[in-house]
């Protein structure tokens, strides 16, 4: 497991979508990111071609794709990413992810409501929230 300690918190709700960003360091990148897409309403077009799953992307679409996690597990001390085959090969990490709120940067509280938003959604199955972390 790559653990590394988030730097930079931003989420939202965009364009029918739920989506986090968390920044961090790693020894590829000291301006890293993971980006967290949910769709809110995904369609039969979406679900035939295999888009009605979370999408992850690391810094830019060329590292991206739909349904890279098994498990997306959301709490007080860190998001932790359970990359598949295909997670691992979109975002070039060769294990799964602990990303630590360490120091509790601005924005940790509302990234953990829009992940437990993600929960509640068909796109967003494969994330999970403990108890403690908030519920919008």
């Amino acid at each position: 497991m790559r653990t590394y300690p988030i730097e930079e918190i931003h989420s939202g709700e965009d364009d029918g979508c739920l989506w986090v960003s968390l920044g961090f360091a790693s020894p590829d990148a000291p301006q890293d990111v993971l980006h967290i897409v949910c769709a809110l309403r995904p369609d039969a077009q979406d679900r035939a071609l295999g888009m009605a799953a979370i999408y992850l992307e690391r810094d830019d679409q060329s590292r991206g794709g739909y349904a890279g996690a098994d498990r997306i597990h959301a709490g007080e001390d860190a998001v932790t990413v359970e990359l598949n085959a295909a997670g691992r090969d979109c975002l070039e990490f060769d294990a799964p992810l602990r990303l630590t709120w360490t120091h509790a940067p601005p924005g940790r509280r509302e990234a953990l409501a829009i992940l437990a938003r993600m929960s509640g959604c068909e796109c967003g199955r494969v994330v999970e929230c403990v108890a403690g972390a908030p519920i919008a």
